[in-house]
């Protein structure tokens, strides 16, 4: 950090683009691991991956959304985890997101399988998503 602000005068972070639910509302719908993603804007690099957010049917129903438990090969228990692995990065790479995804089985909500799914994102400069989104997250 100190060499990039010597450099650059600031400090750009890369990021993924997304919201998340902190990890201990997360415990409280059972996630224990991971980090739960809320939203993706579609201006964010991990909706180009493909990343899938958290949304709700017409009826009420709650869909949930990716769940990213890994970097590259750095496991991911909560969100400072996530914060720490995408520090080792810089805007452009092109990283590894392992994500349990939730996937229908069946006709009831309760035939569900989690299937596990790499998505390679180009992460992109903090301050390039908080030009283009009202959702900076990272």
């Amino acid at each position: 950090i100190v060499e990039t602000l010597i450099r650059d005068g600031k400090v750009v972070r890369p990021v993924l683009g997304i919201s998340y639910l902190e990890s201990s509302q997360s415990k409280a719908l059972g996630i224990t691991k991971g980090v739960l993603v809320l939203d993706v804007p579609e201006s964010s690099p991990a909706f180009k991956a493909g990343m899938k957010g958290t949304s709700r049917s017409e009826s009420g129903l709650i869909t949930i959304g990716d769940i990213i438990v890994k970097v590259e090969d750095k496991a991911i228990n909560k969100e400072a985890d996530l914060f720490e692995a995408l520090e080792s990065f810089k805007p452009g790479d092109r990283v590894r997101v392992t994500v349990d995804r939730v996937e229908s089985t069946g006709p009831t909500s309760r035939d569900v399988r989690i299937k596990q799914v790499v998505l390679v994102v180009e992460l992109r400069a903090s301050k390039e998503l908080a030009k283009t989104s009202r959702l900076y997250a990272r």
